[in-house]
């Protein structure tokens, strides 16, 4: 019996994962990848001897409790892995000298902010103890949405009450909720969490439970695990290989015109590449929905990133991962992007990231506006990479003020545009997670199939709104569940994928 083949184009962890569940389940894949590495997104780099981490914050399922650690656990060895679970969220520091610790352990939170702001006592009590309810559900991830049938819905039912936060708090920006608060540092705290408020209040609950550890192997590292799985599989990656157009034919696809001209095909195509380069350039256009052709004309899209990385001859050991500087007056960009707090990362724990007794420093600046940076770019070099400058020489001068010893032990300096990120990755605008946030508790529009079209599938974070390496993973697995179930297969997970 002859495997069906299926093509992937896209070599990040959502067609790395696609293609490990499939080759588990007795299908002939190959990734057609447009880069000379895998990953994606979930990279870093090397720069005069540091390895500048360019994704992972922190894994959701990196401990046994939560429900995802058996997923990553199908592909790699997480036993293997060491994590670091952070005591402190963030270190805010203030112009005037005062500072506030957002401890991630919520008893210790509730406790600091209470000290603080004994007046607000009735809120912070309201706020600690919703997050709390957050952590008494778990929803399953095992199965793809599109499974879900009335017995499915009715088990989601024992989730209502964490629905009934979710729906409270999804709303409410952190700028709104600090006018609940009569101290008025509390105040300034506040306004500088995460908008809208439940994602601050996500990841403080998984903080508490310590489920969300940065690998101390890095971005890199990590994505490299699920290439080697793959590839132990059987799976083949075609590096620098660009997909110009999928082949359709009685609009169905039968496999992927390459920019060299080759041809090549397949059973089914799967794209884990960027949504909006899937439906307008590879399929021109022609197979899509009125309403995800309105999300795509009014792309309210998560943001893109400035990162400005520092390698500093020094070890702050003392400080913790992550420090959030409030500014007294609004930081202004070329690209007209403002800022009033700095979020600084402190990679001092780490496996390799940084020489002998000196830090990795890592600064990220949201910006919509990615198409300014690819345009400066192409326009006037010379004047890109001023900018760029500019932006790091002033990082430096903040930090030196807040936390000392840095201008005199700078040795490395690195800062990609949303013009980096759309260069190696192709996302549309450069935004490193698709869709905004808010998406995520809409009726969302965004299938893994398109209308009109048969055998071909879009995965990954322009198809799951929130994005994120655990959503674009389960993704790829889910799709494998979709098609194992149409060819009525059963599911299966491998430890050895040689196994017949």
């Amino acid at each position: 019996m002859n495997k069906k083949k299926v093509i992937i184009i896209g070599a990040g962890i959502a067609g790395l994962s696609a293609g490990c569940y499939l080759q588990m389940n007795g299908y002939d894949t190959e990734i057609f990848e447009a880069h000379n590495i895998s990953g994606g997104l979930c990279t870093a780099w090397n720069r005069k001897g540091y390895l500048i981490e360019g994704c992972i914050h922190g894994l959701l399922g990196s401990e046994p409790s939560h429900l995802l650690y058996n997923l990553w656990n199908e592909l790699i060895e997480m036993d293997k892995l060491k994590f670091v679970d952070a005591d402190i969220k963030h270190l805010y520091i203030f112009e005037d000298g005062k500072r506030f610790t957002q401890y991630a352990n919520l008893d210790r939170l509730h406790k600091s902010m209470i000290k603080l702001a004994p007046e607000d006592k009735a809120i912070i009590d309201e706020f600690i103890g919703d997050i709390r309810r957050l952590q008494s559900v778990q929803i399953s991830y095992d199965k793809p949405k599109e499974f879900f049938n009335l017995p499915g819905k009715i088990k989601m039912l024992k989730a209502f009450p964490l629905l009934f936060v979710m729906k409270k708090w999804i709303s409410l920006s952190s700028q709104d909720f600090s006018k609940s608060f009569k101290n008025l540092l509390m105040q300034d705290v506040v306004k500088h969490f995460a908008s809208p408020l439940l994602f601050e209040m996500f990841v403080l609950s998984e903080m508490d439970l310590k489920r969300c550890g940065y690998p101390t192997i890095g971005s890199f590292e990590f994505s490299k695990l699920f290439e080697k799985k793959y590839l132990s599989c059987g799976g083949k990656i075609h590096y620098k290989t660009r997909v110009s157009r999928a082949m359709i034919v009685d609009n169905k696809a039968v496999g992927v015109l390459l920019e060299n001209g080759d041809k090549h095909y397949a059973d089914i195509v799967v794209c884990a590449a960027d949504g909006k380069t899937a439906i307008y350039d590879l399929l021109e256009g022609k197979y899509i929905s009125e309403a995800v052709k309105k999300e795509y004309n009014s792309a309210d899209l998560n943001p893109s990133k400035i990162q400005i990385s520092l390698g500093v001859n020094k070890t702050f050991k003392e400080w913790p991962r992550m420090v959030k500087i409030i500014l007294s007056s609004p930081y202004t960009i070329c690209d007209g992007s403002q800022y009033n707090s700095l979020d600084i990362m402190i990679y001092n724990v780490d496996e390799g990231l940084a020489p002998y007794n000196k830090t990795l420093l890592i600064a990220q600046l949201d910006t919509k506006n990615g198409e300014y940076w690819s345009a400066l770019r192409d326009a006037d070099y010379n004047k890109y990479k001023f900018e760029k400058k500019k932006i790091s020489e002033e990082l430096i001068r903040i930090l030196e003020r807040r936390m000392g010893g840095i201008e005199g032990n700078i040795d490395m300096t690195d800062v990609a545009t949303p013009a980096t990120y759309i260069r190696y990755t192709g996302n549309w605008r450069g935004s490193v997670q698709g869709w905004a946030n808010e998406n995520i508790f809409k009726s969302n529009p965004f299938k893994k199939e398109l209308p009109g079209l048969k055998n071909f599938f879009m995965i990954g974070q322009w198809v799951e709104p929130g994005g994120g390496v655990p959503n674009v993973f389960q993704s790829g697995r889910n799709l494998a569940q979709i098609i194992c179930k149409r060819d009525r297969k059963r599911f299966l997970i491998k430890s050895d994928c040689n196994i017949k």
